[in-house]
């Protein structure tokens, strides 16, 4: 029974994500990759996806480090509380009241030229939630006996941060990059409330999806597809080596 729900679990997943692919390779006059043609030809497409990978990369690097600055706050008991709240309110806020706010706020202080600015604020509250949730998962289960050690030695707080967490969080904080930047990546709800006269890729696509002109827009799914799929396995493939250095060192 739990394979069979896994199994159609998958099979709901992976069928949408198939079947695009296969209509962005259909094949017309002869020519299989037509629609990646055309699509990479469009001057608004490459404008567009060049901006978003700009916007998520810069976003992936400030709410990792953001986040894990905020995450510490986890060590100190009313700290925690205090972050825990502002967790939930951020995670639960629909993403179009805090884009509409950040929206107004904008306006109200002045900021009519600042859309990038206004973007990456929208983005990185959009994904500090969930990446200071990995840091604290990972702190959960860091043995308190070796934090208790480090302050007997006489580390001070930077001290064991510089040399005992970041080194123990090193794969979440890779973990946080990539969670981040395919959140920014794709999120169309935040760029259409604060990207301004920029248009970002995920708008492009809704655009073109609308205008309905033709199958390039399946082209342009799958692009975004294959760079999620490139970003995902890169870090698979970092995770899977990284397993094996610790035990090829005997490290626990």
């Amino acid at each position: 029974m739990k394979k069979t729900i896994l199994i159609l679990f998958l099979f709901l997943m992976i069928v949408p994500i198939l079947s695009l692919i296969a209509m962005s390779f259909e094949r017309t006059n002869g020519i299989f990759f037509r629609w990646y043609v055309g699509i990479v030809r469009n001057e608004a497409f490459t404008s567009s996806l060049v901006l978003s990978l700009f916007v998520a990369v810069s976003s992936a690097f400030i709410s990792t480090i953001l986040s894990f600055a905020i995450s510490l706050a986890f060590f100190n008991k009313t700290q925690r509380i205090i972050v825990t709240f502002l967790i939930v309110i951020l995670g639960l806020l629909p993403s179009d009241i805090l884009s509409l706010g950040i929206n107004r706020l904008s306006l109200l202080l002045g900021l009519y030229n600042s859309n990038t600015i206004l973007l990456f604020f929208g983005l990185i509250l959009y994904c500090l939630p969930f990446c200071v949730l990995l840091f604290w998962i990972r702190y959960y289960f860091i043995d308190k006996s070796i934090l208790i050690v480090a302050k007997d030695l006489g580390l001070n707080r930077l001290s064991i941060v510089i040399k005992i967490l970041i080194p123990l969080t090193s794969l979440v904080l890779l973990s946080s990059l990539l969670f981040s930047f395919l959140l920014s990546f794709n999120e169309y709800t935040r760029s259409s409330y604060l990207s301004g006269s920029d248009v970002l890729l995920s708008e492009f696509l809704y655009g073109k999806l609308n205008s309905g002109t033709d199958p390039s827009i399946y082209a342009g799914g799958s692009l975004v597809i294959f760079i999620t799929i490139i970003f995902v396995s890169l870090l698979i493939l970092f995770f899977r080596l990284q397993g094996k250095k610790r035990k090829g060192s005997g490290a626990i």
